[in-house]
């Protein structure tokens, strides 16, 4: 960990986040492609400590509950690590910027900041804990954001659309679609023959009720075919309101039809199924979906603004809110995948990580020369 004296001396980006997941997972592979900054990570300890201490040039750590919809203690401990450091701030996710401003209004530094949002999430779900918080905060988020964040990142309109009209932000707004990923680290699918043998289905998400679990549990059991085999991959996640419950957990795992598989290492072992579903109720911008479509699967998704931008690609269905029926009848009527070549060209043109990082570096230049 670098101490407050070596962070005043280097000019940097420091990447935020309340998760050390959110700043391992898909941050990972943009901070290699980005030469104009010394890129530092500010979060919370946990399991990718390791991981993130090889990835950037120095790392210090902010206590926060996640379990808790607002920590007031995370806000002063944030607080207290901002008015040391000399730094641009990149935060990602909309709960990091928000916690961002509450702590840099305590603030007389003015560090300029990027916020990176990568879906509304809670805040703005249809849950009435998330309608209460919306209204708090909502007489305060246009001064705090219009004070502390000097770009925000939307992944698409919709979202872009939705934000701006509740916060009346009025400072520069970019639309970046997806986080980008690292195309040449995916092991992919061979080109199948029609009528496949066995048809094995998966579905890759963090275990929360938004990202449609239930749903999948009910699809798993209105399939009534001897060769489809049915996967669900991913982890819970006990800092999310969303988070499924113990006797929700303990039906998933006690469904025959359905296998369990927990973590697994998506860039290599996604190929080893015929179908992705993603049955998620919001999104920013799909990365499962992506590395889906990348690798040589079959997607069925829902149609939501972090899937709607993808309509373009190949081996891709679109389906409306709730028909869980309309993902049952895709899933017994599938036989045969087409060529996914020109999938993999539109990622690799558009939806890299290297692409993405160039995108970031070109705001954070920005950042330098503006008052």
């Amino acid at each position: 960990m670098l101490t407050n004296l070596r962070l005043k001396m280097v000019l940097m980006i420091t990447y935020l986040s309340h998760w050390d997941w959110i700043l391992y997972k898909s941050r990972k592979d943009l901070v290699k492609y980005i030469q104009s900054e010394e890129i530092h990570a500010m979060c919370p300890n946990g399991v990718h400590r390791e991981e993130i201490e090889s990835i950037y040039k120095g790392v210090s750590s902010w206590e926060i509950n996640r379990n808790k919809i607002l920590d007031i203690k995370a806000i002063f401990s944030l607080r207290s690590h901002l008015k040391n450091v000399d730094s641009k701030f990149h935060c990602f996710t909309l709960k990091t910027g928000i916690l961002f401003c509450l702590a840099n209004l305590f603030l007389r530094n003015k560090n300029k900041a990027v916020l990176s949002i990568t879906g509304l999430g809670f805040l703005f779900s249809k849950s009435s804990k998330a309608k209460i918080l919306r209204n708090l905060l909502k007489p305060f988020i246009s001064y705090l954001f219009n004070n502390a964040i000097n770009v925000i990142i939307f992944q698409n309109t919709s979202d872009k659309d939705i934000f701006l009209n509740f916060s009346n932000f009025t400072n520069t707004i970019e639309v970046i679609p997806s986080s980008g990923i690292e195309s040449s680290n995916f092991k992919i699918k061979d080109l199948p023959s029609s009528n496949p043998a066995k048809k094995k289905v998966i579905l890759v998400s963090r275990l929360l009720y938004d990202k449609g679990i239930m749903d999948y549990l009910s699809i798993v059991n209105q399939v009534n075919m001897v060769n489809v085999e049915f996967y669900l991959a991913g982890e819970r996640d006990a800092g999310n309101p969303q988070n499924i419950s113990d006797k929700d957990m303990e039906i998933v795992l006690n469904e025959e039809k359905l296998n369990y598989l927990g973590k697994i290492d998506i860039e290599t072992q996604l190929s080893e199924f015929d179908i992705s579903l993603v049955m998620s109720s919001h999104e920013g911008f799909s990365r499962i979906l992506l590395e889906s479509l990348y690798v040589g699967l079959y997607c069925i998704a829902y149609r939501i603004q972090g899937t709607e931008v993808m309509k373009e690609f190949n081996n891709l269905e679109l389906i409306e809110l709730n028909q869980i029926d309309k993902f049952v009848e895709s899933i017994e009527k599938y036989n045969e995948i087409i060529d996914n070549s020109k999938n993999r060209q539109l990622i690799d043109e558009f939806f890299t990580s290297k692409v993405v990082a160039s995108q970031f570096e070109k705001i954070y230049k920005e950042l330098d020369v503006s008052n």
